[in-house]
């Protein structure tokens, strides 16, 4: 299985990244023809969702990365059984909101459904924080920096124990109200290990062989360093 977790593959003219060999990576990590299934996060908004996945699939095609087919995963498909999620062999795990996206997956038993997955999966921002074993939900309204009763953490898919924080440098320099979400993370991390991907770098998975391809940061229990290139994440263990 081959998993790629990353904050935004696509740049903002519909092209694919091609930064630290993204676009050589993904392209050969797939089959001749490759059969694929976008799987929502707003999954009761069925426009914007066929819109995402043919705007993903105009990307990939101008980029020489042609898809035999391109299905959408959302309300008008909770039925889909797990022989005909399977049979996708590439999945796509959409951007948008971690605990709606959550809510979904677990509504219609996609992590069971998934069980023995051979294919190659592309988490975006959202996605790829959802497929890991503990998804952690980054608070995006004040009130969630305040209300002691909101849920910054979730069980995932368990494609991998890496979290990754997408748009790590972006995301450190929002502020909530006067609360700062790079404080929010650095004490979230308590007793836990954040991986914080930049835009243009991302996660590769090879049959749970993991490498970090770009830049990255490490958030460990309270204290944050940056590193370069070539980091196993498997060293967090």
């Amino acid at each position: 299985m081959k998993l790629f977790l990353t904050s935004n593959p696509f740049l903002a003219n519909g092209e694919i990244c091609s930064e630290n060999d993204f676009l050589w990576n993904f392209k050969y990590s797939l089959p001749y023809e490759t059969n694929a299934l976008f799987i929502s996060s707003f999954y009761k908004d069925a426009i914007t969702n066929d819109r995402f996945a043919t705007k993903i699939k105009d990307s990939f095609n101008s980029a020489a990365v042609f898809f035999k087919t391109m299905d959408v995963l959302d309300y008008r498909s909770l039925t889909m059984t797990k022989e005909e999620i399977l049979a996708h062999n590439l999945l796509i795990f959409a951007d948008g909101d971690v605990a709606t996206q959550n809510d979904f997956f677990r509504a219609i038993g996609l992590k069971s459904k998934l069980e023995g997955y051979d294919g190659t999966i592309l988490g975006i921002g959202t996605g790829a924080m959802n497929l890991a074993q503990e998804a952690y939900s980054i608070p995006e309204e004040e009130s969630d920096i305040t209300n002691p009763d909101y849920v910054r953490f979730y069980e995932g898919l368990g494609f991998t124990k890496t979290q990754i924080i997408p748009r790590y440098d972006e995301t450190i320099m929002k502020k909530l109200g006067g609360f700062s979400l790079r404080d929010r993370i650095v004490t979230d991390s308590a007793g836990r290990k954040f991986l914080g991907l930049p835009e243009g770098s991302y996660l590769m998975s090879t049959d749970g062989h993991e490498l970090v391809h770009g830049s990255f940061y490490k958030i460990i229990d309270k204290s944050i360093s940056k590193e370069e290139a070539g980091f196993m994440p498997k060293s967090f263990d």
